[in-house]
């Protein structure tokens, strides 16, 4: 059965899928000589594939030149896609060149070259697309070429390209497995390829992506992949020889990166079941399966890694036997990825024996380097860790170090030295490296301590910044105070200011949004910005198209495009205080710091009244239902469910809420944002342990989504701060200087609190 395409619903789901545009306060755009009601005459004949009354009001658009004609124009050429053929795709390509609809048709119609095999037609298509940004599509790149004996236009041959998109690709998808078959038919790709795709997909947590590359192997190679993705234990321990699951996290049997994770009003997505009192026992019969010798090995490293995952405690326990690593069929190179599979596991759930398993997968790491077992990765960790291993592997060493155990600053410098070059320059591991250089200088001393010393501030000096998490932090642990306020760019002329209401994708953004379409909107809006020229926009053409959004008051737009900008920075802009009166009154009420509320209204809504998640969080501060109920009781506030989204009775709410939350974690800003995202009952489980430094604690955050919340809370706050009171940019202050366990002396905890 043919893949479904991944864009060509668009036109038909915005229509119930978007929700945040109501009531959202839009200027008209300047009107062309044909109606509105054409257009979306148009979209409803999508809606309900009625091809000839798309092409009547497409038509009539083109002949209006209505602004949205490509628009209606693209929505037609979605319905006729499989059976359109090259000259009518290029015909619509050249009626509207440099635009957002034509670069989103060429991803489509080189998915379905792809389905037909057309490679001649997909290698004149595919360097036209700009976005670039469909892994499948880069799969199927690779695949022409090796079928045409085309050269590779990246570095690298046909076997380091497939690798390198194959190996990345998030989940199971027609391009990527087509590549795959046909180059390991031709033997471009190796067996060992396979298998280390395996280990990745496993790790991800990406059961599809792990069954779709098993059947690579074969029949008996899949059956038992199949197997071990439920119960692991089966291909790896005699039967009745399983350790039991170990630990007391509610999360202990999911993965990092799995697909738990807090949803935007701290409710699990997954939330995993207490074990149940007398619980079957997993049968651990071996499997009956005639296997290769060649693939025992790789297939019991697999359900290791698998078992690692659900539980790192009887996993460690059953590495440790050099019986089972020998009945496993592992050398010192499977040794070393099952320990870092532990560490990373371990890692995530904040365990101490993290770096402990860390440490003894780089000595098995190194013992394969020494015996040439390394036969495809050469030293570099990076070519067989992924980087979520590698960062566990750094976060793990921080962890330890700042608690006090200054020799795993090793283990930090060692990780990042491993990750990719684009994972380095993160700036969250250029400044955990630069940390890591500071350790090692104060046991080294004289010239090779003031040497490691002078690294350190050159990597600081890279990510100082006065609007960023770890930006801030640099320019505070260089200099010793607070960054500077960037100077407020001069002010733009209503000539800079027409020129941004006149690029057309612009135009266009905000006609859309008017209409309600907020999905084609962004895309229209955002495509302009990074596409709209060859380079992108400059930053004054930036801070004019962002002075159009903010006066429109659609102030996601306002902050998203004011945010590009690289060295004029217009902090007034990418920090807007909407409903000043509202929000300050709301803070007063409760004793909260608005700047604190500013910061968390502008990452949960971006200030959009009635924004609505996918779980139900509703309005500015982005509250649950029921978190509203109780907080309403609680602080006596007059409340009905119909006023969630209400302005002010969403603000009382949310700041009755986080004031609570935050007295309940004693003023500690960033552990109660991680509370007001992912519920209370994590952060008070993951401040347990040592106390360690504040900035390590919030990169340890074991969920990806509100660790990165937490930073951009505490950095917003940090701005919002300054732009209030006239405060220094000093997130550090926000901080504190550790975290640790709940003090005896501290009042009991708010076990209702939601």
């Amino acid at each position: 059965m043919r893949i479904t395409y991944k864009y060509a619903s668009w036109g038909a789901s915005a229509l119930s899928a978007l929700t945040l545009v109501a009531g959202m306060v839009v200027a008209p755009a300047s009107r062309a000589a044909a109606d509105d009601s054409t257009v979306q005459e148009a979209r409803e004949a999508l809606r309900v594939r009625d091809k000839a009354r798309l092409l009547a009001a497409r038509d009539a658009l083109i002949a209006g030149q209505h602004p949205l004609a490509p628009w209606a124009d693209y929505w037609y050429f979605q319905v006729r896609l499989m059976e359109a053929g090259p000259t009518e795709v290029d015909a619509f390509l050249a009626r509207w060149p440099d635009s957002y609809v034509a670069d989103r048709a060429r991803n489509d119609w080189l998915l379905e070259l792809g389905h037909r095999r057309d490679w001649r037609t997909f290698l004149r298509i595919q360097p036209t697309f700009r976005m670039n940004d469909d892994r499948e599509v880069s799969c199927l790149g690779v695949l022409a070429r090796q079928q045409t004996n085309t050269p590779m236009e990246a570095p690298g041959d046909w076997r380091e390209q497939a690798r390198q998109f194959w190996w990345n690709q998030k989940d199971a998808d027609f391009g990527c497995d087509a590549m795959a078959q046909a180059l390991l038919s031709s033997r471009v790709l190796e067996p060992a390829d396979v298998w280390r795709k395996l280990r990745l997909a496993i790790e991800a947590d990406k059961p599809r992506a792990v069954q779709q590359s098993a059947k690579l192997l074969g029949d008996a190679v899949s059956q038992a992949v199949a197997k071990l993705m439920g119960q692991p234990q089966m291909l790896l321990m005699p039967q009745g020889r399983a350790a039991a699951p170990g630990g007391a996290d509610d999360d202990r049997h999911h993965a990092p990166g799995s697909s738990i994770g807090p949803d935007a009003r701290g409710k699990s997505k997954g939330k995993p079941k207490r074990k149940a009192k007398g619980k079957v026992k997993p049968d651990l019969t071996p499997m009956p399966l005639a296997l290769p010798n060649e693939a025992e090995g790789p297939l019991t490293l697999l359900a290791f890694i698998r078992w690692a995952g659900m539980d790192p405690v009887g996993a460690a326990a059953a590495i440790e036997e050099p019986a089972n690593r020998s009945r496993w069929r592992w050398g010192a190179e499977e040794t070393a990825w099952a320990w870092a599979q532990l560490g990373r596991s371990a890692a995530w759930r904040l365990s101490p024996q993290a770096p402990v398993y860390f440490e003894r997968a780089l000595t098995d790491r190194a013992l394969a380097a020494g015996t040439g077992e390394l036969r495809q990765g050469g030293s570099r960790l990076a070519t067989a860790w992924s980087s979520e291993t590698l960062a566990w592997m750094a976060r793990a060493g921080l962890r330890s170090a700042s608690a006090g155990q200054a020799e795993r600053w090793a283990l930090v410098e060692q990780a990042v030295d491993a990750m990719a070059p684009d994972q380095q320059q993160d700036a969250a591991w250029v400044y955990w490296k630069a940390k890591a250089l500071q350790g090692r200088a104060r046991g080294a001393g004289g010239p090779a301590g003031d040497a490691l010393k002078q690294q350190a501030r050159e990597l600081l000096t890279r990510v100082a910044s006065p609007v960023t998490f770890y930006g801030q932090l640099a320019a505070q642990d260089l200099h010793g105070t607070s960054a500077r306020a960037p100077v407020k760019p001069t002010a733009l002329t209503e000539a800079e200011l027409a020129e941004a209401r006149a690029m057309p994708g612009i135009d266009r953004a905000l006609r859309m949004l008017e209409l309600g379409w907020r999905g084609e909107a962004l895309r229209e809006w955002n495509f302009t910005l990074s596409y709209g020229k060859v380079g992108g926009l400059s930053d004054r053409e930036l801070l004019a198209v962002s002075e159009e959004a903010c006066r429109r008051e659609i102030w996601d737009r306002c902050i998203n495009s004011s945010e590009r900008t690289r060295q004029e920075l217009n902090l007034e802009q990418r920090y807007p205080m909407p409903f000043k009166q509202d929000v300050l009154s709301a803070a007063r009420e409760v004793g909260l710091d608005p700047a604190y509320m500013y910061g968390l209204i502008r990452q949960e809504s971006r200030f959009q009244q009635a924004a609505k998640s996918s779980v139900g969080a509703s309005g500015l501060m982005q509250v649950m239902p029921a978190t509203a109920a109780w907080t309403a009781r609680k602080l006596s506030i007059d409340y009905h469910p119909d006023n969630i989204t209400d302005r002010s009775t969403n603000l009382r709410i949310g700041a009755g809420y986080l004031k609570l939350v935050l007295d309940d974690f004693q003023g500690a800003q960033a552990l109660a944002a991680a509370a007001y995202n992912a519920g209370p009952s994590r952060p008070r489980r993951w401040r347990d342990g040592p106390r360690i430094d504040a900035a390590a604690w919030v990169e340890n955050i074991p969920f990806n989504e509100t660790r990165d919340y937490v930073k951009k809370v505490l950095s917003n706050t940090t701005v919002y701060a300054h732009l209030i009171h006239g405060k220094a940019l000093s997130v550090r202050s926000r901080l504190g200087a550790t975290v640790g366990p709940r003090a005896d002396t501290a009042p009991p905890s708010e076990d209702d609190l939601p």
